[in-house]
């Protein structure tokens, strides 16, 4: 899948902090994997598509706690039925908007399916217009792409999660290759 690039993706908001709305009921925490590790991945792959500002994860859903271990990223999480996630998420969206008023801002949708969502597309679509906030968007590659103005497309979740497992994966190997080092020079002495 290409980045749709737009005319917002400019250099005001390269260094801008992120706030991503992230509903985890749609887009599950894979077993193996926790909050850290995922946080991780979005943030490398914001940094590829060049942006580099702090990213904030503020996680939505009804999930295990266990998956929700802290991470070095700043995220928050929010219990709440499956049915009402969307609502919380709009509602801290204005919240944000209002409080960051002015200043250059990431807002990034981790979400499923939104084509019945009418009050989210139009929130989304309404906030580039105001020249401060740049809207980014990841969804699974199984669901219809929400079409908002303005905005910049993720990888898939799916390629989100692939690139948690090949960080846990080089840490384990960067793990195993330092175990190797300590042994190896504990034998010479």
């Amino acid at each position: 899948m290409s980045i749709m690039r737009t005319s917002l993706q400019d250099g005001r908001f390269i260094r801008a902090k992120t706030i991503a709305f992230w509903d985890i009921n749609a887009c599950q925490i894979p077993d193996g994997l926790g909050a850290g590790v995922i946080s991780e991945s979005v943030n490398q792959t914001l940094m590829n598509m060049n942006y580099y500002g702090e990213l904030c994860l503020r996680l939505y859903g009804d999930t295990d706690m266990d998956k929700l271990v802290p991470t070095y990223h700043t995220f928050d999480f929010c219990g709440l039925p499956h049915t009402t996630i969307l609502e919380q998420i709009l509602v801290d969206l204005y919240g944000d908007t209002l409080f960051n008023r002015g200043t250059q801002i990431n807002m990034l949708l981790i979400v499923g399916d939104l084509s019945k969502d009418k009050a989210i597309i139009d929130a989304f679509s309404l906030l580039p217009k105001s020249g401060w906030v740049n809207v980014l968007v990841c969804q699974p590659s199984a669901v219809e792409a929400a079409v908002f103005s303005s905005e910049v497309q993720l990888p898939p979740w799916e390629k989100i999660v692939e690139t948690a497992f090949a960080i846990c994966e080089k840490k384990e190997k960067e793990r195993v290759d330092y175990r190797k080092e300590i042994r190896r020079n504990t034998s010479q002495s």
